[in-house]
């Protein structure tokens, strides 16, 4: 048993000799104890220098990426580890001098190798200790290998980083030797200090420079550059915060080995060892992912947007987040903090985050898709739920991270309306007698895009509404007359008010087609919900029983205000990294989606709603002119308010928390979402517009909260749109809308002045109407159709459509619109917005 041990000795002592021969520091007289180093096999080690490359190929050290907003500020840096690199000449002297002195005296000196410290380690280690002794090049590589491996995962690489085997020893000699041939001195130390880990989430020398004293590492004092080297040996019991008196005892054995060196003088050091650790200095480290960042949801898009559109960041989601964590990226957007912390305010101050009731609010810049703000009433992301915390985005699709999207109600027959003007129907003599209550009988076809489809109603659907009366285009908007709105698109066919509804933007929820109800994986919503069917064959679109995007719903609208360019919305302008360059962000691919003309007309006709006689009075914003439509979901537990400019899009919504105590307390039925009214919000400075203004509470607000009414226009609309786009609007060019040649609103220059037209016309009520659904607007259930037929779809032509016979004489279109059957009995002023008329 003797001889083969011997031989194992003398294998590994050959090892090291070999070693020490790659270092080029072979010298006379080297000596190493056999019996320590044939610890391990020396088959080991000369594994580990034959499975070598020939030179270390190793880049940068990973740096995390930088999300800025459009001024500048940062949104939030995504990382692995906290570090920012610099070049050498933007680190201090004295801290080159501090890192070298107290770790690898003789570093400018030795080669690659120093024989002395390499054989003290190689044979403690082989004895079963451990010890440094390594060069700073050799601590580099060694640094470098393990950050490399948990770059790429590598559980194993990286628990062999921290195994401290003779083998090991070998790997990390070979890289330094392969290193010192690539590098100069100079650039080892660069790379050394900005890969080093220096206590506190801190990395390399610039990062703990701004963390621990609040300077760049350029401007670092002796003391300071001192503390900095002396915590890098063993960077937790020395980390300052932590331990103050550990860090300066560290700190003055490192000033008495520059003394020692003559790098200072007696008097410095003895000046320098006066030095005493502030924690109140200590600056905050830029915050990691989007829990800390100070718009975590917009946040959280961003990065969603980031992992799953961009591909040149990576073949797939891991590869992109490693990107973002490693390749010190520069990634702009165009987020406003003034856009959105308008858009917080006016959402917070109404709604609470542990209210029943969820506030959300985008606005989205017309003809270039823009994301402008996006906020939530529940704005803190953690899974806290009786604090009013979530992790979920409520404005977009399921596949970014939502919830499962709200229902779009009478903001819908914006999309019926499109559809009847691209139709070529009249918008000013094509009228509809609309009562006040109307039942469409089984058997009536609403056109959808598959014959035989459950766009035939297979029982009675009744309707009811506020208002009555022979309704032209420009009248049945401003009333927002259910009755008016499902007999157009009887009319023109519900396949067709889809089809300008995808056209203008809109998307469903949970990412199926709105038309075809086919999946992004290729499967039916009807085949995973018996009660859910295609929207193109619902009667019910027109009210606006289908789940969207808050996102998508005010792109639709943001269509219509850039005269009918549909944009993607984006929310990325740019990616670049350190070394200038770029990378391709997506696109908005803005397309003429309806033509100019058609879209002029639309928002011709949605500046009624924003009138005396509108739905949306109470969201009136003096010196503007503004377009939109309120809505309120079947049952109310959701209402909405969408209102733009030519240069902004904006859609409130209110909507119930069917998980919460309170909002399970008004629910009736188990099996339908409860009611928003009845509710109670608690926001910061509840503000509820009076009409002239915003006031702080109403009549029916209080100190302890303001009570719903479920009234789209004062809640969704003057409670949250006018607050924001007050702020905002001011800030943007005031774009004029292009009027058609026959409008009665020509010479309108605000919704004020719109109001004196109708007024004029004897139009206007004393009291407008509030936008709240009655229960029985709710359309029979669907017969599920065969699967087979989803796809067949037919292209919307537009083409000149005669009144139907149910329709009155319309008037000449030079006269404005007016009630030509019915006008709206005067609301008495007393009258509570809970008791009045509603269509």
């Amino acid at each position: 048993m003797r001889v083969p041990t011997l031989v194992r000795r003398l294998y590994s002592l050959l090892m090291f000799l070999v070693v020490s021969v790659l270092g080029g520091v072979l010298s006379a007289g080297l000596f190493v104890p056999a019996a320590g180093i044939a610890a391990e096999s020396g088959k080991a080690v000369a594994l580990a220098l034959n499975s070598l490359p020939e030179e270390l190929k190793v880049g940068p050290p990973a740096e995390g990426s930088r999300v800025l907003m459009a001024d500048g500020t940062v949104l939030t840096t995504f990382y692995d580890q906290y570090r920012k690199n610099i070049p050498l000449d933007q680190i201090a002297p004295i801290m080159r001098q501090a890192q070298v002195a107290i770790e690898d005296t003789r570093f400018y000196e030795h080669g690659p190798l120093d024989l002395r410290g390499t054989l003290r380690a190689l044979v403690r280690s082989s004895s079963g200790n451990t010890q440094g002794g390594s060069t700073l090049t050799q601590q580099y590589a060694k640094l470098a290998l393990l950050y490399d491996a948990a770059a790429r995962n590598d559980v194993e690489g990286v628990e062999a980083a921290y195994n401290r085997t003779v083998s090991r020893k070998v790997l990390e000699l070979r890289y330094a030797v392969a290193l010192e041939k690539q590098l100069t001195k100079d650039q080892i130390l660069e790379r050394y200090l900005n890969i080093a880990f220096f206590g506190d989430r801190t990395y390399g020398v610039e990062a703990a420079a701004q963390h621990f004293f609040g300077v760049a590492a350029k401007d670092l004092s002796l003391p300071q550059a001192a503390m900095l080297a002396g915590i890098v040996r063993n960077p937790v019991t020395t980390n300052p915060v932590a331990n103050a008196a550990a860090a300066e005892e560290r700190m003055r054995n490192v000033l008495d080995r520059l003394a020692e060196l003559g790098i200072i003088t007696d008097q410095q050091r003895t000046e320098a060892k006066q030095f005493k650790f502030d924690k109140n200095k200590v600056q905050k480290i830029d915050p990691r992912g989007c829990v800390t960042s100070p718009y975590p949801h917009l946040c959280d898009y961003v990065e969603n947007v980031l992992t799953r559109q961009v591909s040149a960041l990576g073949a797939d989601r891991q590869s992109r987040r490693n990107t973002l964590n490693q390749a010190g990226l520069t990634i702009y957007t165009e987020i406003d903090p003034r856009f959105q912390d308008a858009a917080q305010d006016a959402v917070s101050n109404f709604v609470a985050p542990t209210d029943p009731v969820d506030g959300i609010l985008i606005m989205i810049q017309p003809g270039t898709g823009l994301i402008k703000a996006m906020a939530q009433s529940k704005y803190v992301m953690g899974a806290d739920v009786a604090k009013g915390e979530t992790f979920k985005n409520y404005s977009v699709s399921n596949e970014f991270n939502g919830v499962g999207g709200s229902e779009g109600g009478s903001t819908f027959k914006a999309f019926t309306l499109t559809a009847a003007v691209l139709k070529g129907l009249d918008p000013i003599n094509f009228t509809i007698d609309s009562p006040s209550s109307m039942t469409f009988p089984r058997g009536t076809d609403f056109k959808g895009c598959v014959p035989n489809s459950t766009a035939v109603l297979t029982q009675a659907w009744p309707i009811d509404t506020a208002q009555s009366g022979s309704w032209n285009m420009y009248q049945g908007a401003t009333y927002s007359s259910n009755t008016f709105f499902a007999q157009l698109e009887k009319e023109v066919g519900v396949c067709d008010t889809v089809k300008a509804a995808e056209a203008l933007g809109l998307k469903r929820a949970d990412g199926a087609n709105l038309v075809t109800g086919i999946l992004p994986n290729g499967k039916l919503i009807s085949a995973i919900n018996g009660n859910d069917y295609v929207d193109a064959e619902k009667p019910t679109f027109t009210l606006g029983n289908t789940k969207v995007t808050p996102l998508s719903l005010a792109n639709s609208y943001a269509t219509l205000a850039a005269r009918g360019v549909r944009c993607d919305p984006i929310i990325l302008k740019g990616i670049s990294d350190a070394k200038g360059r770029t990378y391709a962000v997506p696109s908005a691919n803005c397309t003429q989606a309806i033509a100019p003309e058609a879209a002029d007309r639309v928002n011709d006709i949605l500046h009624g709603p924003f009138s005396v006689e509108g739905t949306a009075e109470k969201a009136i914003i003096p010196g503007y002119l503004l377009s939109g439509k309120t809505g309120t979901q079947t049952n109310a537990p959701t209402i909405l308010a969408n209102a733009y400019t030519p240069d902004i899009a904006a859609s409130a919504i209110l909507t119930v928390d069917p998980k919460h105590p309170q909002a399970q307390a008004n629910r009736p039925n188990p099996k339908v979402l409860p009611a928003i009214s009845g509710l109670t919000v608690h926001g910061a400075a509840i503000q509820v517009s009076n009409g002239s203004g915003i006031g702080t509470f109403d009549s029916y607000g209080t100190k302890s909260g303001y009570t719903l009414r479920g009234q789209s226009g004062t809640e969704a609309g003057g409670s949250l749109l006018k607050p924001a786009l007050m702020k905002v609007l001011p800030l943007l060019p005031k774009t004029k809308f292009v009027t058609p040649a026959d409008s009665p609103y020509v010479g309108a220059e605000t919704n004020a002045d719109v109001s004196a037209i109708m007024m004029s016309r004897g139009i206007g009520a004393e009291q407008p109407v509030e936008e709240q659904a009655p229960p029985t607007t709710r359309a029979p259930a669907p017969v599920r159709r065969p699967t087979t037929t989803v796809t067949k779809t037919t292209k919307a032509t537009a083409t000149t459509t005669k009144a139907p016979a149910t329709t009155t004489t319309a008037p000449p279109a030079s006269t404005p619109p007016a009630t030509t059957t019915t006008k709206p009995a005067p609301t008495p002023t007393n009258t509570k917005p809970g008791n009045q008329k509603t269509p």
